[in-house]
């Protein structure tokens, strides 16, 4: 069996369109699936990208909001620490004026030597920024020691939040140095205070404001438990709720000592996959294996009933061709019986009158008795062509061809001196080997009985592969065959020397092209060089 029929018999399974309903709507199912993990793949990186562009600019602007202690440093230092109250309060005055007021406070802490070896940081001058600036957010004595060796390393270190009269603060400091030749001399400290709402405020609300997330910052050493967050009024605000629903994306970041807990969490509907792609995908999905199951079902459906009727239609005609058969042997029984009456009673006449009847006479009976032979030859050739075709599973076995050809060569009743050649390799086919008996018979006797010169002729047959197909050529060098008589020889009584007494019923060439046609192959006949006929016979390999 080939792969296209055992492909055509799994079709036809009743299970079948269940599988290819189960199949196409699993496809599809896999496909919207793997179309929105990569959809909400591409929203995960465009957030992510999103958030760390917005927290990188939240940290630099936290980073120029701490311009004016940079500032005062700086002064501090050109200075020399020769920084009196004058020049400190003419530096606070020249700071541009802040809108949210974020610095609350600005002050100087000089180095003091209290003995050899040690130094202190006392609170040198303070100026207040704020109204909201209270007595003992200002009276800081000193710098305490830890946070000395702290801003020698970092050079800015920013204190952990802390709770100021109801009002979240932070402290920045930062060195002055005078530089020498060999090694730098710690002058002093410049210190801001800011107030942590109004600096995010700057920076969330102003200068980072986004529809498409928000940001929430937090301090991870202070005593502040809350984060904040921008209001609907454009203000940064505590937030100690749980975080709104969203995609989210947390991230460290380090501002000089201070770790700073920054949250992004995008607005409802935003950086979210589409689900109407995967359901479009998975009801099409569902659609299509509904409407393909059901025409394959129709289909199954069709073919059931094409083959009970090609069962029934099968069983009327074999039951025809049996009725055919048994008309073909009584006819033949009931005709043969009278025809042999007769060419015996035409043989008892001659034998009985030879010596009463004239020449004439005598030749009319010889002719009526050759009529009779021929009529009985073609009785023959109909019962021939009625066995002819019957081809079953059992009759399909392999045949030697080359040693079919030589014991048919030994049993033919051949002109003599006419030769047949057998031309190796020749291949075995499939097939009764009766029935290549009766093809290759009619073939080479048609050969001989036409042959102009049949004392010295010849027929060949060789093979050679042809595709699917072997074709098998039977050539002889007699006169040949017209072109306009090559199809009509294969016709029902069709000869090409129908005259009585010859011995040609013109069934042979049909009994052939039913053989052949039977097994699935083609047969035909064109000329043969320098003269002659050549059958040509494509049977299947």
């Amino acid at each position: 069996m080939s792969w296209l029929q055992k492909g055509r018999s799994l079709a036809l399974k009743p299970w079948v369109p269940w599988l290819v309903f189960a199949v196409i709507v699993g496809g599809a199912l896999a496909v919207a699936i793997g179309l929105y993990r990569l959809e909400n793949t591409r929203h995960q990186t465009h957030f992510a990208l999103a958030a760390r562009e917005q927290m990188a600019v939240l940290e630099a602007g936290i980073h120029m909001r701490f311009r004016p202690v940079h500032h005062l440093a700086l002064t501090a230092s050109f200075q020399a620490g020769a920084f009196d109250e004058r020049s400190f309060l003419q530096f606070v005055e020249s700071i541009p004026h802040q809108r949210s007021k974020a610095l609350v406070a600005l002050q100087w802490f000089p180095r003091r030597q209290v003995r050899p070896g040690q130094e202190t940081f006392p609170m040198g001058y303070s100026y207040s920024l704020s109204d909201e600036l209270s007595e003992s957010e200002s009276d800081w004595s000193q710098v305490p020691n830890r946070l000395v060796d702290q801003t020698r390393q970092r050079k800015l270190v920013i204190t952990p939040w802390y709770l100021m009269d109801g009002r979240v603060r932070f402290r920045v400091l930062r060195p002055a140095f005078r530089r020498g030749m060999d090694e730098r001399e710690l002058l002093g400290f410049a210190s801001g205070l800011y107030q942590v709402d109004r600096l995010l405020t700057d920076i969330l609300c102003l200068r980072n404001r986004s529809d498409a997330m928000e940001i929430f910052v937090a301090d991870s050493r202070s005593d502040v438990t809350d984060s904040f967050r921008c209001s609907k009024n454009a203000r940064a605000v505590p937030f100690g709720g749980a975080f709104p629903p969203g995609r989210r994306l947390t991230r460290s970041v380090p501002v000089n000592g201070s770790t700073w807990i920054m949250t992004a969490v995008a607005a409802p509907g935003t950086f979210i996959a589409s689900r109407w792609i995967p359901f479009v995908i998975g009801f099409g999905g569902l659609l299509l294996g509904g409407i393909l199951a059901l025409l394959h079902r129709m289909m199954l459906d069709r073919e059931a009933q094409v083959r009970q009727l090609v069962y029934r239609r099968t069983e009327q005609l074999e039951a025809m061709n049996r009725e055919l058969e048994q008309f073909a042997y009584v006819a033949s029984h009931d005709l043969k019986a009278p025809l042999r009456a007769v060419s015996q009673l035409s043989s008892w006449i001659i034998e009985d009158t030879a010596d009463h009847l004239d020449e004439e006479n005598r030749n009319r009976l010889r002719l009526m008795r050759e009529r009779v032979i021929r009529m009985d030859q073609l009785i023959d050739g109909l019962l021939a062509y009625s066995r002819a075709g019957r081809v079953t599973g059992e009759a399909r076995k392999s045949v030697s061809l080359k040693l079919l050809l030589e014991e048919l060569s030994g049993e033919l009743s051949l002109p003599a001196g006419f030769r047949v050649e057998i031309r190796e390799p020749l291949p075995s086919l499939r097939a009764d080997a009766l029935h290549l008996k009766q093809i290759f018979q009619n073939l080479i006797t048609n050969a001989a009985s036409h042959h102009d010169h049949p004392e010295s002729g010849t027929v060949w047959i060789r093979a050679e592969e042809e595709g699917r197909f072997w074709r098998v050529e039977i050539a002889d060098d007699g006169p040949g065959i017209p072109a306009e008589e090559r199809q009509r020889i294969f016709g029902m009584f069709m000869s090409l020397k129908p005259e009585a007494g010859q011995g040609h019923t013109g069934i042979g060439l049909t009994v052939v092209r039913k053989l052949v046609l039977s097994y699935g192959g083609q047969v035909d006949v064109i000329d043969n060089q320098p003269r002659g006929a050549r059958f040509r016979i494509w049977w299947p390999k």
